[in-house]
Order: C-alpha cells, then sequence, then structure tokens
C-alpha cells in the first residue's frame, strides 16, 4: 500500500480486490463498483465531489485493469472478495453505488450482509440480467475469438450514438478497456450474470436505495429499474435523459448530483440488527456487533485535488488506462446539460389490505368410534390367548379416540425432477428446453419426464465427472450412434460448458478411430455448422 496525495493505491493478496480509496480519512466510506468490462476509471468524474464528503473506495473486478487474473465464478464470490478487502481496512458499514455487475454486488451484500450497508444505488443494474444463454454465449464468443469482438461492439452497448459520434476519443478508451481485460475473469464474470436472479428476494432488501438508470440505456434499461423499485421496500428511481448504459460517463454531473443526493439523505445512521447466522464472529466464537461509522456530514474541506486524470501509476499493479481528460472533448452536444431531475424519494407502500384475511378453519373432527356401555369392564386376556375382535359400541356411547399415527419420515431419495430440468436447462440452454418441454403432448410427456429425471436428475447430477467431461462423453456417444440432431444441440452445450472447437474437434478424431471414420465424417460435418454459427461475433 501507498500514499498518494489524491488517493491510496492497493496491493493485492489473494481473493481480495485491487482498489483505490480517494477522501478524507474520518469521512464516512461510501464505496462504488464497476460494469462489466470497465476499471474504476469510469467513476473518475464523479471522484472529485464525491471524496469532499465521503472517503471513496473503488474496486476493480478480477482480471480488469491489471488487477490479478483470478476469476470469481458468482456474483456472491466478488461480494465475499469486496467483504474481505473491506474487513482488511477496518471498515465495517459503508454506501455502495455500482454500475452493472457492480450493481449485482451491492444487491447481494445487501441481502447477505444487510449490517453493512448504509445506504445502496443501483446504477443500470437489474435483478435478473437477460438471459443465462446470452451470457454464456457471449463467453463462447471470447473463449474462441478473444476479447477483440466484445471490445469492438462495447461502445454500442454502452454509449448513445451521439455521443460516440462527439466523444471519438472516449470511445476509443472504453474499446482499449475491455481489450486488455484478462479473457479467463471476463468469461467468469459473464457466468456470474448467467446464474444471477435475485427477482424472489427484493422485498428482503432493507436498505436505503435508489435505482439510477439511463433513459436510452438497451442493456439494463428502465424496465428493470423499475422491477427493482417495485421490489424493493421504499426504493427511489431516477431516469437520466441522454444516457445509455455507461451513465456516470456520458452523464457524470447528472448522476454526481443524483449520487450525492441520496447518499447525503437516505444514509441509514443505525444498522439494523444483524441475522443471527450472520452475526460477526471472533475467533472464540463470540459474537460481537459491528463498530457503526458516522452518518455523511459536514466534514473539513480537503486540499485542492490534483487532475484525477490521469492518476499516478499504481505502484506494483499494472497501470490501467486513465479516462481521457474531459476537458480536451468538446461539450457532448445536445446531452452537456442533462434536464434536471426530480430528487428520488421513496414509493408509497402498497395500502393495506382491506378485508383481514381469512383464517383457515380447523379441521372437521372424524366422529369418535363407540364404546362397550360404561361399568362393564372387559376382562383381561389370559396369557398367551390371543385377543378377540372388539365387538360395535352400542349407540351414543363414544369409544376410546384412535392412539395418532406416526409422522411418515422423509424418504432418502427425493424425486430428482426438478434438479434433472435445472441441469438439462443450464447444459442445453433455457429456451431450446422450454420449447422441447412444451411440445411435448400427451404422447411424448411421459418420455419427455423419464429422460428429465433420470438422464439429467441422476446422472448429470453425480459428482464423478466435471461438466466438461460429460460433454465431450455425450460428443463421442452421440457421434458412434450417428444422433446427429442430438449432436448438434450437445455441440452447443459443450461449447458453453469451456470446450473448445480445437477440443472438441480432437474428441470427433478420436471418436473416428473407435467408433468408425464415416460417424464420425457425419459428426464433424454437423459439429463445424455449429461451432461456425455459435462463434461468429454478435453486434
Amino acid at each position: 500500500m501507498r500514499d498518494e496525495r489524491v488517493g491510496q493505491v492497493s496491493e493485492t493478496p489473494k481473493n481480495t480486490l485491487q482498489y483505490r480509496v480517494d477522501g478524507p480519512e474520518d469521512a464516512p466510506v461510501l464505496v462504488v463498483g464497476p460494469s462489466l468490462g470497465t476499471t474504476w476509471h469510469m467513476w473518475d468524474r464523479q471522484i472529485p465531489e464525491l471524496a469532499g464528503t465521503w472517503r471513496v473506495l473503488r474496486f476493480d473486478l478480477p482480471g480488469h485493469g491489471g488487477a490479478p487474473a483470478q476469476p470469481a465464478h458468482s456474483v456472491a464470490e466478488l461480494g465475499d472478495r469486496l467483504i474481505a478487502t473491506l474487513d482488511g481496512l477496518g471498515i465495517q458499514r459503508f454506501g455502495y453505488a455500482g454500475c452493472s455487475i457492480g450493481g449485482a454486488i451491492g444487491a447481494d451484500l445487501a441481502l447477505r450482509h444487510p449490517h453493512r450497508l448504509a445506504s445502496l444505488a443501483l446504477v443500470a443494474s437489474s435483478a435478473r440480467f437477460g438471459t443465462a444463454d446470452e451470457y454464456r454465449q457471449r463467453g463462447v464468443v471470447v473463449r474462441t475469438n478473444g476479447m477483440d469482438p466484445m471490445a469492438r461492439s462495447a461502445p454500442e452497448r454502452w454509449f448513445t450514438a451521439a455521443y460516440a459520434a462527439a466523444q471519438p476519443a472516449i470511445v476509443e478508451w472504453a474499446v482499449q478497456m475491455v481489450r486488455t481485460t484478462d479473457p479467463a475473469c471476463y468469461i467468469a464474470a459473464c457466468e456470474a450474470l448467467a446464474a444471477f436472479d435475485i427477482r424472489a428476494d427484493l422485498g428482503r432488501i432493507a436498505v436505503p436505495t435508489l435505482a439510477l438508470v439511463g433513459a436510452e440505456d438497451r442493456v439494463t434499461g428502465p424496465g428493470e429499474a423499475r422491477t427493482l423499485v417495485a421490489g424493493i421496500p421504499g426504493a427511489g428511481l431516477a431516469v437520466v435523459p441522454g444516457a445509455s448504459h455507461l451513465a456516470p460517463v456520458e452523464q457524470p454531473a447528472a448522476v454526481t448530483d443524483l449520487l450525492v443526493h441520496h447518499f447525503s439523505t437516505a444514509w441509514q445512521e443505525t444498522p439494523p440488527p444483524p441475522p443471527a447466522p450472520s452475526a460477526t464472529t471472533t475467533p472464540s466464537g463470540s459474537s460481537e456487533p459491528p463498530a457503526p461509522f458516522p452518518a455523511p456530514g459536514p466534514v473539513a474541506t480537503p486540499a485542492p485535488f490534483a487532475n484525477p486524470s490521469p492518476f499516478p501509476a499504481p505502484g506494483p499493479v499494472a497501470t490501467p488506462t486513465p479516462f481521457p481528460n474531459p476537458a480536451a472533448f468538446p461539450a457532448p452536444g445536445p446531452f452537456g446539460t442533462p434536464t434536471p431531475l426530480a430528487s428520488p424519494g421513496p414509493i408509497a407502500p402498497p395500502p393495506a389490505p382491506t378485508e383481514p384475511l381469512g383464517l383457515l378453519a380447523p379441521p372437521t373432527p372424524e366422529p369418535p368410534a363407540e364404546s362397550a356401555a360404561p361399568g362393564e369392564p372387559s376382562e383381561p386376556a389370559e396369557p398367551g390367548s390371543r385377543a378377540e375382535p372388539t365387538a360395535p359400541a352400542e349407540p351414543g356411547n363414544p369409544a376410546e379416540p384412535p392412539a395418532p399415527a406416526e409422522p411418515t419420515a422423509p424418504s432418502p431419495h427425493p424425486d430428482p425432477y426438478e434438479l434433472g430440468l435445472r441441469i438439462r436447462r443450464d447444459v442445453l440452454g433455457g429456451a431450446p428446453v422450454d420449447a422441447e418441454t412444451a411440445r411435448a403432448d400427451a404422447f411424448g410427456a411421459g418420455f419427455d419426464e423419464l429422460a428429465t429425471r433420470h438422464a439429467w436428475g441422476q446422472v448429470w447430477s453425480r459428482d464423478g465427472l466435471d461438466r466438461r467431461t460429460r460433454a465431450a462423453v455425450a460428443l463421442a456417444a452421440l457421434a458412434s450412434g450417428g444422433h446427429l440432431d442430438d449432436l448438434a444441440a450437445h455441440t452447443r452445450a459443450a461449447l458453453r460448458a469451456g470446450l473448445t472447437p480445437a477440443e472438441i474437434e480432437e474428441v470427433l478424431i478420436q471418436t473416428g478411430v473407435y467408433c468408425g471414420l464415416p460417424a464420425a465424417s457425419a459428426a464433424v460435418r454437423v459439429a463445424g455448422a455449429v461451432i461456425r454459427e455459435e462463434t461468429a461475433p454478435r453486434g
């Protein structure tokens, strides 16, 4: 770690994140997270104002901006690395703003570590990013072609056409930023987004939240932001005119004003009590409440900052491409002065139901069985004798209640259908499986269920082989049997599982040696057509 006048740049131990800190040491901490393919420099133009009130910590995703290439395969894993980074700095409570996957990390922290967050801003983010197939397809393209296709298409995804035409230097900065990202870490982040889905959990987010989105964002647009606001109690919504996905870059003044307003007015001073399973524990096992940070308020004005772009070289870590000096570019045309936005306020809670919820009626008791007349005790049976059946009781005389039935133990082998359907959709893709299941009529539905339950739920779910190996075995078996339609589907599955086109070709060559050249030749033609289609860069 080394101190700089304009900030501190970290060295990065394993299982933590590369970070930079700006702002007064005694100020409340505000963490800001990047979008996929970007670096902490995407927040350069927010830092001068934010760092006047907060101690701002920016971080890079693994393999981005010169950070160590240690892939993280889930949003929760990225959140764990961020928490480990903050723990190492002694930071317990903080505000958080994140863009796109950075927003997903913030939402995950709000669900798993609510006592750590004082306030939350989700910028260009979503509870569910597109479809799993879209992000796994990105992984296929990068694994085959490298980062260049993603780099060339980034400006179209990130900026409006007018801004891209007016700011060619910033567009080139964006392209180079993506091009220098580690491919394996980018693919892992795509897998993390493919698996991310918190739509059912939004109601559990209790942190004061702002959903901020560019009006022209085509990646995670206003519709996704409204879904967040509808699901998170009390969340506010801000739509920024003239901005696409990277709103902090395209409309920096508007985004800065919205963030300052949100974190100045919606900072939760007292953390809610942490849930029992998530309580912080000392090495001895005793529970310890987190130390609260002070609420943001007036702080001493730090000495004037040096121009934050370009930053000083970050010492032992590789120097990421700095954000171009905004003074070098003309005002961005009609988008230079964004339309003033209304302050994001809390959404009114839904009205209480006008009628009380009905209670379940208690079950109607069974009529009691009739017993022998009172005062006529039965004689005990002699040892070794067999008890005679009890005669029916006379009308009007209640019988003894029967002994309660013993509870049935849960089955040690639960039905694997749901597990099988999930694995089948993960391997073959959600849309193809859903279409095939929908086509199964009364005649084929039973077979479809059989295959899902046994092939996918009991074989593909086994731990003995990893997903890549099973994909290779499936290709060899389908090629040897001449099942070319299924071979095409499993070629796509193999690409999504991480096999490269060269590895698929090797599988089919080996199959030809042992199962016959004609079968392998037909398989090569089918697999080749699928590979060309799947690995072609898409806009």
